[in-house]
């Protein structure tokens, strides 16, 4: 009877010492862990705020036959009971629109350009009703193409995404300190309004050519002679809301045929684009607009371009795509340590056996969103699982995920970056070296892409982003034959 006493007493005694053990350790994780969990519980609170109740809400106006009231957009309205309605909101979209229709109808569109009447026509066997497309559309479709000033500066503007992201955390009563909402579309837009340099081009052809003219035995050989030229603008310079200067490069090609059976003489002029250049600081106009607010941390800055890439696709792939700054965001490429600082060596083509080149360096048709865009690379066809491999020797610096660009590996390789992009995976890290030709990534389709594909840039510069033409550069480096486009 004893010993059962004892037994009881000493189950009791740790029963005891086990429950106050275990109350001191939800006291104490309560304390660690609170401030985490708020964080957490914080962050959630925000982004169903921002981004997931915006997105039902269309969802189930789209249902009940929003789409027959023109474009659903929630900015402000976060259901039904808030007294900022989804009307509002439309209206707000619809402001933001024409801020942007004024501003792009002041630039020719790519439609307009193509079929212009050429200004100036000469000789006597010109046309006088050949359109810019006619007479040069042969030369522009074989090389980078002549963008209109349209397509030129769209990827440059104040997109109607950018501003109601801006709106939506500046105009936000938490922020301003004030009842309701505040936006500011008009005042936002000339902050952010990019600042364009234009170079003047003249489009130049000339065209000789013998006819026999008359009839029967009285035919004698007539020359014929048309000249036609045309005035173009090329953008040069920007400062834009995401860089502090962007350069374009462009060159005046020259073309000249001599048929000697047609005695046909052809002369032609055009411009051909070769490269463009990037300098920060990145996104400066719109940190000054947080600063004014307080708002200084780069998550601020992320919020409001994750917020406008959810709200536009179209915005999504220009500031991550045709930007090509995002990755400043994650990590300075630009001026990264180089890992040597000797020759380069001989270059690997990064693709292997795989040499189609499906969509080049330059202007493009775009293959998602359609219309003239710029591309900074080389779109390669590659089947999905296929091998990546470094071009030369170098030091990963960044290997992950980046907006628009999917899974992404980046290589300093001392004069030249070079960036594989659209992976599945990869199996390097970032401060690791790598040799020429090591496999570095497997290539699939992520982030903003149509297909299975390695896109390919190489840049360069210190403190700025050069962007070069893969294969033009390629085919003048040491290294395997040139690849043709």
């Amino acid at each position: 009877m004893d010993v059962i006493m004892i037994e009881n007493m000493v189950r009791g005694l740790a029963g005891r010492f086990v429950l106050a053990l275990l109350k001191r350790l939800v006291i104490w994780l309560a304390a660690y862990l609170s401030p985490v969990l708020l964080i957490i519980l914080l962050f959630f609170f925000v982004y169903c705020i921002l981004f997931l109740i915006p997105k039902y809400i269309v969802e189930d106006a789209l249902k009940n036959g929003g789409s027959q009231q023109g474009r659903v957009v929630a900015i402000f309205n976060t259901g039904e009971r808030d007294d900022w309605k989804l009307e509002d909101d439309r209206d707000l979209y619809e402001r933001y629109m024409d801020l942007d229709r004024k501003w792009m109808g002041s630039f020719i569109d790519q439609g307009t350009l193509d079929n212009s009447p050429v200004q100036y026509h000469g000789g006597n066997g010109a046309d006088g009703k050949s359109t810019v497309k006619q007479i040069w559309g042969r030369f522009y479709d074989q090389d980078s193409g002549i963008p209109a000033e349209r397509s030129q500066v769209k990827p440059h503007g104040v997109s109607w995404a950018l501003l109601a992201a801006v709106d939506r955390v500046l105009g936000d009563p938490v922020i301003t300190g004030q009842p309701g909402r505040k936006p500011d579309p008009r005042g936002h837009f000339k902050r952010l309004e990019p600042e364009l340099q234009w170079r003047d081009f003249e489009l130049y052809y000339r065209r000789s050519w013998t006819e026999q003219r008359g009839s029967g035995d009285n035919k004698e050989p007539e020359r014929f002679t048309a000249v036609y030229r045309h005035n173009i603008r090329l953008l040069s310079e920007v400062k834009s809301y995401d860089a502090e200067k962007i350069t374009y490069q462009w060159e005046k090609k020259r073309y000249s045929s001599k048929d000697p059976q047609s005695d046909l003489v052809e002369e032609a002029v055009y411009p051909v684009f070769m490269n463009s250049r990037n300098r920060g600081p990145y996104f400066q106009k719109l940190r000054d607009l947080l600063a004014e607010k307080d708002l200084v941390k780069i998550s601020n800055l992320e919020l409001i371009l994750h917020l406008a890439m959810n709200y536009d696709d179209e915005f999504k792939y220009n500031v991550s795509i045709i930007s090509g700054n995002m990755a400043e965001l994650i990590i300075d490429t630009e001026n990264a340590s180089p890992l040597k600082t000797g020759p380069l060596g001989r270059f690997r083509w990064p693709a292997g056996q795989y040499r189609e080149i499906t969509s080049g360096y330059g202007w493009r048709d775009h293959p998602i969103l359609g219309g003239i865009r710029f591309h900074k690379g080389a779109d390669i066809a590659l089947p999905r699982g296929a091998p990546v491999f470094s071009a030369w020797d170098g030091e990963v610096i960044l290997a992950g995920w980046v907006t628009g660009y999917g899974q992404t590996v980046i290589i300093n390789h001392g004069k030249y970056r070079t960036l594989y992009a659209h992976l599945m995976s990869f199996s390097v890290q970032p401060g690791q070296e790598v040799r020429r030709g090591q496999e570095i990534a497997r290539a699939d389709s992520t982030g903003l892409s149509d297909g299975d594909h390695l896109h390919f840039e190489i840049r360069s510069g210190a403190g700025e982003t050069e962007y070069h033409d893969p294969v033009l550069l390629f085919g003048s480096l040491p290294g395997e034959e040139a690849v043709s486009n």
